[in-house]
């Protein structure tokens, strides 16, 4: 065989990879319908499939699973995993909080209608970690590991596994394809009225969205599909410019109409942070567009044909949702932001993070154990009368406990969780999405910057929702960062070496 004819010949993706690539992709895909992953079974069906990512890319296999080339040796994924920063930071993570499971200093109390908590004696000392002892299916420190490992597994098993563009890509476009179905789904409940997830489960809260039982957290995980959409668009507008095919089309359209049923499905969803979060987000995509070289040649040069079918597509949708738009909603709410804005001293998420710092600050250290919030803050919420009742009466005065799941801040109940330590191992692994974010910069400056802002986006939203509660989010958000960073790595290293 000639040497030009060798290089041309395409490599199969070896057998354990696209074990990885089965795993990781039945992961990304579940958390759409998930129900946020709160369910027992949900949360367990996250934790089995990121498992086996995981376990497909280190364990021992047969020498012919590995490929011809031998790309994933036994002993040469261990090695991959063992260079893997994000590997002992968060195991590191998770020996914290098993720590604080085995050291319990506090513990749930049940009468016969109300509970309380009651001290009692650490097993492995006062001067360790500790938690709530608690039941698991309602929330504990256990209830935590498994989360936290559900996701660790599933980006660990992504940063060995996956070796190859194309797994990558049948992930992401999974992923994404999932997303925006999902989005799709919510539009049609809101027209068909029903307040039931997905037509067939009840849910307690009033404004469920798509598989979501917190409009919020749905607009949240819609726009963490909208980044990798977006980053998936300049991935393809690149290889278009590259290979000059753009005048032919190309998966970039897609990621376009993407975006477009994404943010009409955020829109729609009444959410006040996701509409800003999304029109930020919305608003910085064009203006990268806008800056990427070539991007309009790309986009109309000897295809004004489909670029014109493009814009009455796209037109056509705008008015859709305009008419779908409850305008009366959108008005109370814009009412609402602007009485917020004027008292937002007595706003009682304001409240709700006062009274999480103070919960903190007694254990600032070591905090109150991973799962223990709902246990410990009515401690300190019954100081703020605003927060702690339901309502107030001209005749009865205040009535009915409100019950707080969440902080509605996820920094601060991290703090009062994990404290100041369980937060170092959590900032460590923040910094290992954000450190080859910046490295993406030096030859993608454009996507580098958005992944950047991506992220930052993301951590302001969570100073005033509980988006990383939700075990789903929690899962997809580690998952599809470190996926597209690893597409765009593994594009970069073939682009040097032709």
């Amino acid at each position: 065989m000639s040497p030009n004819r060798q290089s041309n010949c395409k490599v199969p993706i070896s057998f354990r990879e696209w074990l990885v690539c089965i795993f990781a992709t039945l992961t990304l895909v579940f958390t759409a319908w998930s129900f946020g992953g709160y369910k027992n079974w949900a949360l367990h069906s996250l934790f089995l499939s990121g498992l086996g990512a995981f376990l497909a890319s280190i364990l021992p296999m047969p020498s012919s699973w590995n490929g011809f080339d031998q790309q994933h040796g036994n002993f040469k994924n261990c090695k991959r995993l063992l260079a893997q920063p994000f590997f002992w930071v968060s195991l590191c993570f998770l020996g914290y909080i098993l720590i604080q499971y085995l050291n319990p200093s506090i513990v749930q109390v049940f009468g016969e209608k109300s509970w309380w908590v009651e001290p009692m004696t650490p097993p492995l000392g006062a001067n360790l970690p500790s938690s709530v002892k608690a039941d698991y299916s309602t929330m504990n420190a256990l209830r935590t590991i498994v989360i936290q490992s559900s996701a660790i597994s599933l980006a660990c098993g992504i940063l060995v596994g996956i070796q190859r563009r194309k797994s990558g890509l049948i992930i992401l476009w999974s992923f994404v394809t999932s997303g925006v179905t999902m989005g799709i789904v919510a539009i049609l409940q809101k027209l068909s009225g029903t307040q039931k997830l997905l037509w067939i489960a009840e849910t307690l809260n009033p404004n469920p969205w798509g598989a979501f039982s917190y409009r919020n957290q749905a607009a949240a995980f819609l726009i963490l599909t909208t980044i990798i959409s977006c980053l998936l668009y300049f991935y393809f507008l690149n290889k278009s410019r590259i290979s000059n095919k753009a005048n032919n089309g190309g998966p970039h359209y897609l990621c376009l109409l993407y975006i477009f049923l994404l943010f009409a499905s955020i829109w729609l969803a009444l959410s006040r942070g996701g509409i800003i979060i999304g029109s930020v987000l919305a608003l910085a995509f064009a203006i990268l567009v806008f800056f990427k070289k070539d991007s309009y040649l790309l986009l109309m040069r000897n295809n004004s044909g489909s670029f014109l079918l493009f814009g009455l597509l796209f037109f056509c949708g705008v008015m859709f949702v305009t008419q779908l738009s409850d305008w009366n909603a959108i008005d109370k709410r814009i009412q609402h932001f602007k009485d917020i804005k004027e008292n937002v001293e007595i706003y009682d998420r304001t409240l709700s993070s006062k009274a999480t710092w103070e919960m903190a600050q007694d254990r600032l250290l070591f905090g109150w154990g991973a799962g223990s919030f709902r246990y410990i803050f009515p401690i300190y919420q019954k100081n703020y009368e605003t927060i702690w009742y339901h309502w107030k009466s001209k005749k009865r005065g205040w009535q009915g406990r409100r019950i707080y799941h969440y902080a509605h801040n996820d920094w601060l109940q991290f703090l009062a969780e994990y404290g100041a330590l369980g937060c170092f191992f959590l900032s460590g692994m923040f910094l290992c999405l954000v450190i080859p974010a910046i490295r993406l910069c030096a030859f993608a400056k454009l996507e580098g910057f958005l992944i950047l802002s991506s992220i930052s986006l993301i951590f302001i939203h969570n100073f005033v929702d509980f988006i990383f509660s939700s075990p789903a989010y929690w899962v997809a958000f580690f998952g599809s960062f470190f996926l597209i960073m690893r597409l765009y790595n593994l594009e970069h290293s073939v682009r040097k070496h032709n």
